[in-house]
């Protein structure tokens, strides 16, 4: 599993792997380290790596990270996650996807009116299928994808423009 992590003033993409029953993080692309995690006391994990020790708490998003005696407070995102809330349509009613994938069923056609929440398209990346959803009620006024059609991250999937008041 990737992560954005964001500690302070440094940011960096920490990636988490378990191999051969062993937990294995990477910061940057860099060397794969062993990570030893436990719960203890208040923390609730602590991570040693090498001769270093971190006690690490999360809560959604939010990470608590104690290194030595200098706590620092961040974010720790799933960039899927992140991909699928913006993917859900963002404020604009724009359908976009921030990963790649193939369009499994499109659901809707242009000029439909659909209500908020509805599923609009299914896309499967990283081996799972991920719906997009109307982010408002109103009238579907363009569709630029099909069914089977390979997408990159970024693309526009669908547009979703508010009715009339």
């Amino acid at each position: 599993m990737k992560y954005d992590v964001t500690l302070g003033a440094a940011s960096a993409q920490v990636e988490v792997v378990r191999k051969d029953g062993q937990l294995l993080a990477r910061v940057e692309g860099g060397e794969w380290k062993p990570v030893n995690l436990r719960s203890e006391g208040d923390a609730a994990h602590v991570a040693q790596v090498g001769h270093r020790k971190l006690a690490i708490k999360r809560n959604d998003d939010r990470v608590f990270v104690l290194d030595g005696a200098t706590p620092l407070v961040g974010t720790a995102v799933d960039p899927r996650s992140a991909a699928l809330a913006l993917g859900a349509g963002g404020n604009q009613g724009h359908i976009v996807t921030q990963m790649p994938g193939a369009i499994v069923r499109v659901l809707v056609s242009e000029g439909e009116e659909v209500a908020e929440g509805q599923v609009l398209l299914v896309v499967e990346a990283m081996k799972m299928e991920n719906e997009f959803r109307a982010p408002i009620s109103g009238q579907v006024t363009q569709i630029h994808v099909t069914a089977g059609l390979a997408v990159e991250s970024g693309t526009l999937l669908a547009v979703v423009t508010p009715a009339e008041a």
